[in-house]
This record gives C-alpha cells, structure tokens and sequence, in this order.
C-alpha cells in the first residue's frame, strides 16, 4: 500500500472516533449548562482555560519535543530513555503547578485552584502519552482512551450532582475532568509497557538537551498560541461579567471542540505518514504526503464551517438553556478561526521536520499581538460576541504571515480545482442546511432535517464533482471489512 493510501486509511480511522468524541465534549458542554449555575459554569470553565494555559507555557515543549523524537528513540531502546526522560520532567512540572495553585488557594481562600492543579497533571500526562501512541502506530489504543477520558468527563459530572439542576458549585466538573484524563493516562502508560521501561535512573542529559534545543523556541509559541487561543475568553470575562462569558465559552466550545477533534483527527493520520516521509526521503517524499493531508483537511473543515454556521442558532437553542442562545453567533466564528487554525498548523510543517521553531515563535507572536487588538476593538464595537470575531482576524492573519514567510522552505499546495469544488459544494451545504432553518416546524426537527439535508447535499456534491470520490471508495471499502 503506498504512502498516501496508509496516511489516508489512518486519517479515515481517526476521523470517525474523533468526531464520536468532539460531539461527547458538545453533550458535556451541553449538560453542564443545564446542570450548573452560569458562576459555576464560568467557574469551571476559567479553571480549565488557565490549567491549558499552564500547559501550553510549561509542558508544551515537552510534549512536542516527545512527539518528534519518539519514533527514533523507541527504535533505540524502546524508548526507556524518552520515557524516563519525561517521566522525571512531568514530575518537576507538576510539583511547580501544584506549589503555584496551592499559593492561589491560600490567597484566593478559595480551594478550587487546588482542583485546577490536579486537572494539569492528569491532562498533561495523557496529552504527552496519547501522542506517543499515535506515532508508535498504536492507533487502537488512542481511540478507545480517548473515547473512554470523553466519555467519563460526561457520567462523572452527572453522578456527582445527581441529575439536579441549578448546582452552584464547579467541584464536580472539576473532579471529573481529572478523573477521567487520569484513568486514559494510566490506560496509555500500560499500553506503552511504561511501568516495565521507566526508571528515574535512565534520565537522560543528552535527550533532555535535544529536547531544549527543539523545543525552548517553542516554549514562547506556546505563549503565543495560548493567548491566540484563550485570551478572548479572559477579555470577555473581564468586560461581560460571569453570566455573558458563560454564553459566549459555552457556545464556543461547540466549534472549538468539534474542530479540535478534526483537526486531531486528521492529522493524527497524517503527521506520522510526513515524519516518516522526511526521514526516508526528505522534502521530496514528506511534501506530496502533506499536499494530500491539506487536501484531506479542507475536504471535511469545509463544510464543516458552512453547516455549523447555517445551524448555529437551532443549534444553541437545542443544548443549552435558552438564555444561552444569545451566544450563537460565536459558534460561526469561532468555527471560521478554527479552520484558519488548523491550515496554519500544516504551513508550520515545514519548519517543525527542518527543527527551525524560531520562526514560528516570530509568526505566532505577531498573531497574538493582533488577537489582542482586535479583540478589544471588536468586544467594544460589537459586544460580546467580538471576542470571537477577534479570533477570526487573528488566524486569518497568522495563516497569512506564515504562508508569505513558509514559501521559502516548502509549502502546501492544493490543486484550485479541489479548492473550487469543495467550496462550492460546501457553500450549497450551508444554504440547504439554512433554509431547512426555516421551516414552520419545532426546533429539534428544524435542526435535525437541516443537518441531514447539509450532508446529502455535500455528499452528492462532493461525488458528482468526482472531488471526493476516492476517499468514499475508502471508506465503503473499510465498511464492508
């Protein structure tokens, strides 16, 4: 099987589970909302932003570096000394959130900042660990403790409260969370043999130096992107007061989650098929693979964009309380910014298999810089809503400039044929799915009949156009094994 047909398969087996579990994190977002008071719901959600926060700034050079290097250094020595290379880093990180948010609980007086620090550890285990498991192929293992670490955040959160409603507190949602992120973390160490390979003895000096000299750049994209991801929230929080930041983050959370999961999806398929690429062959053989990875990811985001925002309002009305549906809109754009995300994230590519991080950190720094004006700008001219729309301007323009300055290395190119077609066709998704909108009928059947009408349209579209046609040849082939 060629290159492209296994970096295809595997996109197709992670894209189905990763959907399964962006729509699990929609129906937590959605049970939340019913089950906890807007300040617990603000409450928990503020917890959550600051500890990926934490993550991104103190652990996320680690788990990139680990990500890069794991393939060859598994190879070496089944990777006991990577593992116990960042076993020993994981603990030190963890001590340090811990003593920071048991400072905050103390000053706060306030004990759910203690809750948060428990919600880095478990999250920043699994994160790096899941990561090892797509790139060591053991793509089975990812799906089901990803699916398992979704699906626990929902059942643990709702047997704690007790199906009430109305609950004024965010400890639940707090302990669930961690819960959940730790038992896929324990499920993924032992589907790695760590307790059998990871010993504090095998720390390694010039592993820890590799990882420093790939992954200190991005330690401040990690900044970067933290704020390009979160500080809308934050602003928003800071101008609206809890009960309109508790719209605005739960009505993000439907794109921001089901985008995540796409993009995840795809690229956990195919970012190993690239590093493998670059390793046998270089820019010749990685550059075809991630043309076709593009390619991939356009076809699904596309449509994906125009659906969710013809939806957006039945949408919001139907998992959320209705007072929430002011918010809808945010779900349009923060959908349109995810895209432009996930596009910037294969333009980066080029720098990530040269090891030259030092311009992303350039790149990424000017987006947020640019997140944050704009989104000031835009949370006074429009609302609450402009914090989304802040996010839109920002990664639009972070796609731009590393577009402009990528080319002089390698970037992406997608046929404008392929790029015209699935326009089109996703365009005439969103307009079936919008006039469905409109029907004299209830909101859940409004909702339902458009979804359905948006996938037959682009379906038919897609194949007629001969677009996508191969890739459903691909999956009616899976289907019928």
């Amino acid at each position: 099987m060629s290159a492209k047909n296994t970096m295809t398969r595997d996109a197709m087996l992670f894209l189905p589970a990763k959907v399964i579990e962006g729509l699990l994190v929609i129906a937590c977002s959605s049970l939340y909302a019913h089950i906890f008071t807007e300040p617990a719901v603000t409450a928990f959600n503020l917890t959550n932003t600051t500890m990926q926060l934490c993550y991104l700034v103190l652990a996320g050079w680690m788990a990139n570096a680990s990500t890069r290097y794991v393939g060859e250094e598994y190879k070496a020595d089944q990777g006991r000394g990577l593992f116990s290379t960042v076993s020993t880093i994981y603990l030190l990180l963890c001590a340090l959130v811990a003593v920071g948010c048991g400072v905050s609980a103390v000053l706060s007086r306030d004990p759910l900042p203690l809750g948060g620090a428990l919600m880095f550890c478990a999250y920043t285990a699994f994160q790096v660990l899941n990561a090892a498991l797509i790139q060591l192929g053991r793509i089975r293992a990812s799906i089901f403790w990803s699916l398992a670490s979704a699906t626990l955040k929902l059942a643990i959160a709702f047997v704690l409260v007790g199906g009430k409603s109305g609950y004024p507190q965010a400890y639940p949602a707090v302990f669930a969370a961690s819960a959940a992120d730790g038992v896929a973390a324990i499920g993924a160490a032992i589907a790695l043999s760590l307790p059998v390979v990871v010993r504090l003895r095998f720390f390694s000096r010039p592993l820890l130096g590799k990882f420093l000299r790939y992954g200190v750049p991005l330690m401040g994209v990690s900044v970067s992107v933290a704020l390009l991801n979160q500080i809308d929230k934050y602003l928003v929080a800071g101008f609206y007061g809890d009960i309109l930041y508790a719209y605005y983050s739960q009505n993000n959370s439907i794109a921001s989650g089901l985008f995540t999961m796409i993009s995840v999806g795809i690229m956990r398929g195919v970012y190993p098929a690239v590093l493998r690429g670059w390793r046998e062959g270089g820019r010749a053989a990685a550059k075809p693979l991630l043309d076709q990875g593009v390619r991939l990811y356009l076809l699904i985001a596309v449509p994906a964009v125009a659906g969710l925002t013809a939806v957006s309002l039945p949408l919001s009305r139907f998992l959320y309380p209705e007072e929430y549906s002011a918010g809808a809109p945010v779900i349009a754009y923060t959908a349109l910014a995810m895209l432009f995300m996930g596009l910037t994230e294969y333009a980066n590519k080029a720098y990530e298999l040269e090891q030259s991080t030092g311009q992303v950190l350039q790149n990424s720094a000017a987006a947020a810089v640019i997140k944050v004006i704009s989104s000031i700008i835009l949370l006074r001219a429009f609302g609450f809503t402009g914090g989304a729309m802040g996010s839109v301007v920002a990664f639009a323009s972070y796609f731009i400039i590393t577009c402009v300055r990528v080319r002089r290395r390698f970037l992406f190119r997608v046929p404008a044929r392929s790029i015209v077609r699935i326009v089109v066709s996703a365009l005439l998704c969103g307009a079936a799915a919008w006039g469905c909108t409109l029907l004299p009928a209830g909101n859940i059947l409004r909702l339902a009949v458009a979804v359905l009408a948006g996938v037959l349209v682009y379906a038919v579209c897609i194949i007629v156009s001969g677009e996508g046609r191969a890739e459903m040849q691909a999956v009616l082939r899976r289907l019928r094994r």
